[in-house]
């Protein structure tokens, strides 16, 4: 089975992913560090040296790349939804993590992740602009207030 983790920048898509992917003995992939990893360069570094429309089509061919993967989680970045054709591509369970928006304005703020679009943005701005396409992707909507009742909840949700 294919996990994957949608919602807003610091929602807590990794965080959940790796201790869910623990729980069920999957493999865990950040798509946004496997994007890294095939440019080797920073988010950042693609946004500015090439644009977001650039950085989008290499988020689909990491995300195609996922097909080729079973039993895996994989925590998608937050714009991940921006482009409709992905969620064909997801070919597994899609769960939408939310948090009051408080909540996620602090943990952006208290970590040390260079998010581009949070220059930008506020994260109310990109709820309002993402929601209804979160809602369009996700098979699944769980609160994440906390990382044991979020797996917790996500695992009952599949049936674990």
């Amino acid at each position: 089975m294919r996990i994957y983790l949608i919602g807003l920048p610091g929602v807590g898509k990794s965080t959940v992913g790796k201790e869910l992917a623990l729980k069920l003995e999957y493999d865990f992939i950040d798509l946004d560090l496997y994007i890294e990893e095939l440019m080797n360069k920073k988010i950042p570094d693609i946004f500015n040296e090439f644009g977001e429309d650039f950085f989008r089509e290499l988020e689909k061919k990491a995300l195609n790349n996922m097909l080729e993967k079973e039993n895996v989680v994989v925590s998608c970045g937050g714009g991940i939804i921006k482009d409709k054709f992905n969620k064909d591509l997801m070919h597994g369970v899609c769960i939408y993590l939310t948090a009051p928006l408080e909540l996620i304005s602090d943990r952006i703020n208290n970590s040390n992740i260079d998010r581009p679009l949070m220059s930008k943005y506020t994260i109310k701005d990109l709820l309002i602009k993402r929601e209804s396409l979160y809602q369009y992707f996700m098979d699944i909507e769980v609160m994440n207030i906390d990382i044991e009742n979020t797996v917790k909840s996500i695992l009952e949700s599949l049936g674990e």
